[in-house]
């Protein structure tokens, strides 16, 4: 028998050791390097889809005032324990990037690591940018980011990933629908209760975005498109970007 969790639920207790490969400094750089380009300087900033907050506490340390959202209360879990054990202070609330309300407005709002991917359809990434905007000051910035077709057709369609470990191991399997564009992700875990292990699994769908179809939604939603660069460049994206980062302005309304 196996338990069938959320995503990122179980994901959350070895999530970071398999994401080692990813440059979080190089991210952070990034966006204080998108900020000194558009002259804009932020105080507040939203985190959404914080994950285990490796960003996020970077993000702190910058002297930004940090909040972060995720939906997987497994993720939050980590990332509050790191931020204490960085004697950071940050705000860290359970929340689905489709419908959140956190009472607050932020300076600029950030959805990295290809978690835009996770709205699934049009009207999904219509939500997001919605609720986005709801909780964007006038003219706030919001910087997000897209994995493309050819990164995951490239490496990862029909790939299986494993590996053991001492207190778990996995098994990520990926199949992508060139039909209706989207990559589903099954994750089996095997963690460790005691003398025995525990079998998780979970499945994450992912859709791919055209640019245009990311820029139509956002000009639908009260957004200027600033720029699409190919991803930690200032270069305009192209065909061979494997991932793509948008940086859009909210129009003042008034």
């Amino acid at each position: 028998m196996s338990d069938l969790a959320n995503p990122y639920e179980k994901f959350a207790y070895a999530y970071d050791q398999m994401m080692t490969n990813v440059d979080y400094v190089r991210w952070a750089n990034y966006i204080d390097a998108i900020f000194r380009q558009c002259g804009f300087l932020p105080r507040k900033i939203l985190d959404l889809a914080c994950g285990t907050g490796a960003l996020t506490t970077l993000l702190a340390a910058h002297n930004y005032e940090m909040w972060g959202i995720d939906r997987a209360e497994g993720m939050l879990s980590v990332a509050r324990r790191k931020a204490e054990q960085q004697g950071l202070e940050i705000q860290f609330q359970l929340g689905d990037m489709l419908d959140f309300n956190l009472n607050q407005r932020f300076d600029a709002v950030l959805c990295t690591y290809d978690s835009i991917n996770y709205a699934v359809n049009e009207e999904e990434l219509v939500n997001v940018f919605k609720c986005v905007s709801d909780h964007l000051e006038p003219s706030g910035l919001f910087i997000f980011d897209v994995t493309t077709e050819r990164n995951i057709t490239q490496h990862f369609h029909s790939q299986t990933f494993a590996e053991n470990k001492e207190e778990y191991s996995y098994i990520w399997k990926n199949i992508y629908s060139y039909r209706d564009k989207t990559c589903h992700t099954a994750l089996t875990f095997f963690i460790r209760e005691g003398e025995y292990f525990r079998r998780f699994e979970e499945v994450h769908v992912q859709k791919m975005f055209e640019v245009s179809t990311v820029k139509k939604i956002l000009n639908a939603t009260g957004y200027k498109m600033l720029c699409a660069y190919d991803m930690f460049t200032f270069n305009r994206w192209n065909r061979h970007s494997d991932r793509i980062n948008f940086t859009a302005r909210r129009m003042d309304s008034t």
